[in-house]
């Protein structure tokens, strides 16, 4: 991609974007557009027509006293460009949806020009770079449900002009559609063949990853409490179990001394470490839910996996979630990227036969409510109470100590993922968080403090790293979420309808946008 020359002083910069749209008061007559086209223009360059628009107003003015009152009100060069550019017909203005001013002019080859109203955002950017269509999960609106027609839970901008995805629904029909007849339907997703896409989180990214593959293959009039599957389903899912080939070998702090415990890791519990060891590497300990799990769309090749973590660093080597059912070290985010994730895909790409898995064409990161927990039993250990979710110590503001602790590892934790996967052109999205339900470890201050401050690392990580401003972007479901706590499984974990769904109408919708911006091109293998 051209590297944007620097600007130049006393240049005004236009995007115009040629297409056969009518005014907005109209009907559209066709959604092809022509290519994109970047107009320079310079001061130097219109001063001849500029000082002659002046010039013939001056001599009226110096004739009649009309002449002098229009002179002084038509003054402005751009005016004058805007008349001899469209007749006498008026320019409309309108605001877009990404800042920059829309101007419509009424002409038989309808234009709509991108003024660039600050420049911060497309300083870097190629001048045959296209504006991007509406993004409709960064616009208000409201969250459609329907409890036995999957595909229908939709977002639903109020703004007119920009219409839901409902990719999900449309990918679902199609697949149902291929279970039941030998002649498939059309490929309209083929920009799906061949896709990766990662996501590294807890119990949520679980879920997302789970719901996504059985919603694709239920029938309409299923429900959460009563689905009904399709005969011959179109999807597949599974975990990686621990004696899977798919599995990398257990992992050591020491691999010549797997009972030796990490440096931190208390000294009064170096037994409980000892004991846990081969527990941990057996995997038979419900360690199902924490393991890596996989969705497959044979039809187009697709593969998706989720990383189940801890939270970005939990503290004493991982001793608070020693106990738990499920954990197996490491313990810390980058750390079971390189060894579970990478070796993971590597497996997979081999016994799948694609070794573009290896290069993701999408990832979502996310982390939170492991770390909320952590401080909450700490909260609690250090007060001597017994947790309570009424408790006015599971509500209090996060300190400023651990904001920076976060603030440190969750930008590490993004900065490790982009050098992990280093293809510049594959977009890495950070989940919001959702409101939950009352409980004392994910209190709903804390919840939102942290999900604030996530935001504002990201704003400020795409300022100064020019690498991470391309790829960083956030996945607003979290926030989408807001007042469907009745649609939850549980006090965390939010319901397939509408939560499952909209979070695949939004990864699906992310997905097409990335591979559309690489030309639909694949990664070498």
């Amino acid at each position: 991609m051209t590297r944007r020359s620097q600007r130049p002083k006393n240049t005004t910069y236009i995007r115009l974007i040629t297409e056969r749209l009518p005014r907005p008061d109209q009907e559209r007559e066709t959604e092809d557009s022509e290519e994109d086209r970047v107009v320079h223009f310079e001061e130097a360059d219109t001063s001849k027509f500029t000082s002659f628009c002046q010039t013939t107003l001056w001599i009226i003015a110096g004739s009649t006293l009309v002449g002098f009152a229009i002179s002084a009100l038509w003054w402005d060069p751009i005016s004058c460009h805007a008349s001899a550019g469209s007749g006498s017909d008026l320019t409309r203005f309108s605001e877009s949806s990404n800042g920059k001013i829309n101007l419509y002019t009424p002409s038989r080859s309808k234009t709509k020009i991108y003024l660039d109203d600050h420049g911060d955002e497309n300083e870097n950017e190629s001048f045959d770079d296209k504006i991007e269509e509406c993004n409709p999960f960064h616009q208000k609106g409201l969250l459609h449900y329907n409890s036995t027609d999957p595909g229908d839970n939709t977002w639903r901008p109020y703004r007119k002009d920009c219409k839901p995805s409902n990719l999900f629904g449309q990918l679902r029909e199609e697949l149902i559609y291929d279970s039941f007849h030998k002649d498939r339907a059309d490929g309209k997703f083929e920009w799906l063949k061949g896709r990766t896409v990662v996501l590294i989180g807890d119990s949520i990214d679980r879920y997302h990853n789970l719901d996504f593959c059985q919603l694709l293959s239920r029938l309409p009039g299923s429900t959460e409490e009563d689905p009904i599957e399709v005969p011959n389903p179109q999807t597949q899912t599974f975990y990686i179990e621990a004696d899977s080939p798919l599995s990398p070998p257990p992992w050591h702090f020491y691999p010549n001394e797997p009972l030796r415990p990490p440096e931190d890791w208390p000294k009064d519990d170096v037994k409980l470490f000892e004991f846990q060891t081969p527990i941990w590497d057996s995997g038979k300990v419900n360690a199902n839910t924490t393991r890596p799990r996989v969705c497959l769309i044979p039809k187009y090749n697709f593969t998706m996996v989720n990383l189940f973590s801890w939270g970005l660093d939990p503290k004493d080597g991982g001793r608070l979630y020693a106990n738990i059912s499920g954990y197996f070290p490491p313990a810390e985010y980058r750390s079971r990227v390189d060894n579970i994730l990478k070796p993971t895909l590597e497996r997979l790409s081999v016994a799948l036969e694609n070794p573009l898995i290896k290069k993701p064409d999408l990832i979502e990161m996310g982390s939170g409510l492991w770390d909320l927990r952590s401080w909450s039993e700490e909260d609690f250990k250090i007060k001597g109470e017994k947790p309570n979710s009424y408790s006015d110590t599971a509500f209090t503001d996060l300190s400023n100590e651990r904001l920076e602790w976060w603030k440190e590892r969750q930008i590490k934790a993004i900065k490790h993922v982009s050098e992990a996967f280093d293809q510049a052109e594959t977009p890495i999205l950070w989940r919001t968080l959702h409101h939950v339900h009352r409980h004392y470890w994910v209190a709903f201050n804390r919840v939102f403090q942290l999900d604030q401050l996530a935001r504002f690392n990201i704003e400020n990580l795409k300022k100064v790293d020019p690498i991470l401003k391309k790829r960083l972007r956030l996945d607003e479901w979290g926030a989408l979420m807001l007042g469907q706590e009745h649609h939850y499984r549980d006090v965390l974990h939010v319901g397939a309808l509408p939560g499952g769904a909209l979070w695949g109408d939004v990864m699906l919708w992310e997905l097409k946008r990335a591979v559309e911006k690489r030309g639909y091109s694949h990664y070498s293998p």
